[in-house]
């Protein structure tokens, strides 16, 4: 049979004191549990607080940078960048600004250095690549600029990644031309002009560098494509007028150079500008004048064609002259000899063959006699620009 111990039953007394324990305990927990929350609310608004700040000082510094690399000062710039990284460490952007900065100070080694550890980290930043492209350009190694320029088109972009590419492709072209690396430079501004927008600045940047890369007749191309635009820029007219010139399509050039100079804008132009393009337009009114264009009256392209005689005539006297270099022009002088020294316009008239002839050896002495007497001038320098491509004169 079991027996049950009874325990005694908690005085009055007993039962207030015990709850008085637990409610003290209770209290106390809750205490605790307060300050803690009020300690982590405090760490959380102090730890933003201190972020936010951060935050400000990094873009102050930055912003700061930015703005002295941008007013030619980089030592200063790179003072304010390095700052700036002390509240933003490993902030890439801030980084490749740094290394900028570092480069335009003349700090050539530290900055490439500093390019390719970013470039170890972002393979295929089309940025970083670009700066690497201008730093092996200023140290002339022409390969690995060029190397840094083709993986900078290859490589990412951030923004406008389209308009960026199309700008280092430019700024390539132009490396290029620098190096005389015409061939290439020519297909890259080829592959730029295909993809560029429709805007007549970058149309008329393209062209430029175009006849920098002595590609004449696609540079003409983009200017007489300007030209038929409506408010096409008097510069367009310009260089068509220019380019034309340059390829021999000289009535071409006539036309655009006159209609340049009909423009609202020429009046704008710098004075070396207008009088160039004056010049020109003088020079190609000339040439028309000198040349025997086939469908003159017959008496007009005889009276042409033995003026331009008496012209070449004269200019192989005068370097006869004034050089030892007889020898050379002998069989010019021979052939000349065989011309009457007073060509007759009715003889010329009668004989096409002659007025072939004749003019033959106008360009013949106008070219021989710029290699061995050098540059000619006046209606001589006119009529060597004639021989150099006369089918192409009156090429519209």
């Amino acid at each position: 049979m079991a027996v049950f111990e009874l325990r005694p039953s908690l005085s009055a007394e007993e039962r207030a004191e015990k709850r008085k324990l637990i409610l003290r305990d209770s209290m106390a927990l809750f205490g605790l549990f307060l300050i803690t929350v009020v300690l982590a609310v405090l760490t959380y608004f102090l730890f933003a607080s201190f972020s936010r700040h951060r935050d400000v000082l990094t873009r102050r510094w930055r912003a700061s940078g930015e703005a002295a690399l941008k007013n030619g000062h980089p030592e200063e710039a790179i003072q304010d960048l390095h700052s700036a990284l002390e509240y933003a460490p490993g902030n890439r952007d801030i980084e490749i600004e740094l290394a900028m900065a570092l480069a335009a100070a003349g700090r050539n080694l530290e900055a490439a250095a500093y390019f390719n550890s970013l470039l170890d980290a972002q393979p295929g930043n089309g940025l970083i690549h670009l700066q690497l492209a201008r730093l092996a350009a200023k140290q002339k190694n022409a390969a690995l600029a060029i190397e840094h320029y083709q993986n900078a088109l290859d490589g990412t972009w951030e923004g406008d990644g389209y308009q960026r590419r199309l700008s280092v492709r430019l700024e390539l072209a132009g490396y290029l031309i620098s190096q005389k690396n015409y061939q290439r430079a020519q297909t890259e501004l080829r592959t730029a002009a295909g993809n560029a927008p429709d805007r007549p600045a970058i149309q008329l940047q393209i062209a430029g560098l175009m006849e920098q890369a002595h590609d004449q007749t696609d540079a003409l191309d983009i200017y007489r494509k300007l030209m038929r635009q409506r408010d096409a820029p008097v510069e367009a007219f310009e260089g068509a007028g220019r380019t034309a010139y340059a390829v021999g399509r000289i009535a071409l050039a006539h036309d655009a150079l006159v209609r340049a100079t009909a423009q609202a804008g020429f009046a704008k132009q710098d004075e070396i500008t207008r009088t160039n393009v004056r010049q020109m337009l003088d020079n190609a009114t000339r040439i028309l004048e000198l040349y025997p264009d086939p469908n003159l009256k017959v008496r007009a392209l005889a009276e042409r064609i033995a003026a331009n005689a008496k012209i070449a005539r004269a200019r192989l006297t005068d370097c006869f002259a004034n050089t030892n270099s007889a020898g050379a022009l002998a069989e010019l002088q021979n052939q000349w000899q065989q011309v009457p020294v007073r060509l007759s316009v009715r003889e010329l008239e009668r004989n096409p063959q002659l007025e072939q002839t004749t003019m033959s050896l106008v360009y013949d002495t106008e070219e021989q006699t710029a290699q061995v007497c050098g540059a000619p001038t006046g209606d001589d320098a006119l009529l060597l620009k004639i021989a150099q491509a006369p089918l192409a004169v009156q090429q519209q």
